[in-house]
């Protein structure tokens, strides 16, 4: 336990706000396989982007309404700073596809919920994203990156 805790770098943007509030407008059918793999990407360039400037301003403006007024720029990054810090290396999930931890699926709540991984050595990525379905487009509502070295890769293989 201790080492998993070691191996992971935890930066959240938790946004679980009541369940009526995730359920604004009712949720459609889940993403397919290549829009799911496209708003992983495109989320994690996001913040690789942001990180790399300085301006959170663009990440928090892809965002859900919710999660728009949670976050200002500042706070991103603030809380972005460890990964930004780290250099988690971001850039390079586009060259693999996503491994998912769990089918991705919709909550209860209507929120499109996204947990995997991109492994590489020797450190990967791991994730946690939540998409609100808002005005015909599935938008970032909240959000977990964590640094997935490659002793954690190997537990969680075997």
């Amino acid at each position: 336990m201790r080492s998993m805790r070691a191996a992971w770098l935890a930066v959240v943007v938790a946004l679980m706000l009541a369940q009526g509030a995730a359920a604004q407008e009712a949720a459609p059918a889940p993403p397919g396989r290549s829009e799911t793999a496209r708003l992983v990407w495109s989320t994690l360039i996001a913040v690789d982007h942001a990180n790399r400037t300085g301006n959170y301003a663009v990440l928090r403006d892809l965002g859900a309404p919710d999660f728009r007024n949670a976050n200002d720029p500042a706070k991103l990054a603030a809380i972005f700073a460890s990964i930004r810090e780290r250099d988690l290396g971001l850039e390079r999930v586009v060259l693999s596809n996503p491994v998912y931890a769990e089918p991705p699926a919709l909550t209860e709540t209507g929120l499109f919920e996204v947990k995997g991984s991109f492994p590489a050595r020797p450190e990967g990525v791991s994730f946690e994203l939540y998409f609100q379905h808002v005005e015909g487009d599935w938008k970032l509502y909240g959000l977990g990156i964590f640094a997935l070295e490659a002793e954690a890769e190997a537990e969680a293989a075997e």
